[in-house]
């Protein structure tokens, strides 16, 4: 009887989860993104300046920014980096719910999991699809990371949104859209093969949960940020040599710039060679590494809490629908 009645009872547990997890994913991704972004301005500047033949190491360009607008300046296109996460996040682990399903299978010992391919197909999935939702923002971001060098001028999300769609239109909104996806696609679907990984061989040591988290977040990070970074540094080149020529470059000059991703890859390394497709990549590793292991470690705790608390209420509705209609009933309902 009990096992028929958890059989019942799991789809509407998977129904839930994927509310629980799009919530989870947006309140961590919102939290983590404002913490870490100095570095993602950092990292575009870097990637920007190399457009323009200078190269500096991140501690330096960490002390130009600082030169020229005061420590508020590492802070530039905060809200657009907090809607870009906070979307982006909630909708990668409400895709990454709804298809994870489909490519677990139990296990010898009774739990459920997934192959290495499984694990790479959802995680690389997921991401791609929250990726093109919230690619509007990942461009309003970039472009007010570097508005201080860069020649944009937005005063806040709105106004980029409303700016973008008037002067560019819609291919203006989603703007390295392939170089985007090459990353994060990519990025994603390393990052759940290895933590999924590490967490099995982790879960066996002495570690807390919280701790187990963290670390396979850390190290998972680590290694998929690294063999993603060449697509990183196109998708910034792209977004950013859509807006208008910069300062003191004639508009001809820029119009002769390369605007696909094959054609950036190639001038890339023309100029800089393989070097300069990891260009911003000590910035990246650090952010990306603190921001992914925090904002999974932060959802592995948010997640089981917003089911029990979403459990609980519709249990208490549900008692109050049962007690109002006993009532109503009165006592022809009850047993004589």
């Amino acid at each position: 009887m009990a096992a028929s009645v958890a059989t019942q009872q799991a789809p509407a547990r998977k129904s839930k989860s994927k509310v629980a997890s799009a919530i989870s994913g947006s309140v961590s991704g919102a939290l983590v993104s404002a913490c870490v972004q100095p570095l993602d301005v950092i990292r575009t500047r870097i990637q920007a300046d190399m457009t323009h033949g200078v190269v500096r190491g991140t501690m330096q360009t960490m002390h130009v920014i600082l030169a020229e607008g005061g420590i508020r300046t590492l802070w530039k296109g905060t809200q657009p980096t907090v809607i870009r996460l906070g979307l982006g996040a909630g909708l990668h682990f409400f895709f990454l719910e709804t298809i994870k399903p489909m490519f677990e299978k139990r296990q010898p010992d009774g739990s459920m999991g997934m192959s290495a391919v499984g694990a790479m197909v959802t995680g690389g999935l997921s991401r791609t699809l929250a990726a093109v939702a919230a690619c509007p923002f990942t461009i309003i971001k970039t472009r007010m990371e570097y508005s201080g060098a860069g020649g944009h001028a937005y005063t806040g999300t709105l106004q980029a949104l409303s700016s973008i769609w008037r002067t560019e239109g819609v291919r203006g909104m989603y703007a390295g859209l392939a170089p985007t996806a090459l990353s994060q696609a990519p990025f994603s679907a390393l990052y759940y093969l290895f933590y999924t990984r590490l967490q099995d061989k982790l879960k066996v040591t002495e570690l807390p949960n919280v701790g187990v988290n963290f670390v396979s977040g850390a190290v998972a990070a680590v290694a998929a940020t690294v063999l993603t970074q060449p697509a990183d540094v196109i998708r910034t080149r792209m977004q950013l040599n859509l807006a208008p020529a910069a300062a003191g470059a004639p508009a001809a000059a820029a119009a002769l710039l390369p605007s696909t991703t094959l054609g950036i890859f190639r001038h890339i390394i023309a100029q800089h060679g393989m070097r300069g497709l990891l260009s911003g990549a000590a910035p990246r590793i650090v952010k990306r590494t603190l921001q992914t292991a925090l904002l999974w470690t932060l959802y592995e705790e948010l997640y089981p809490a917003l089911t029990t608390a979403g459990e609980m209420m519709k249990a208490g509705l549900d008692g109050g629908k049962g007690t109002s209609s006993g009532n109503t009933g009165g006592s022809g309902g009850q047993p004589s």
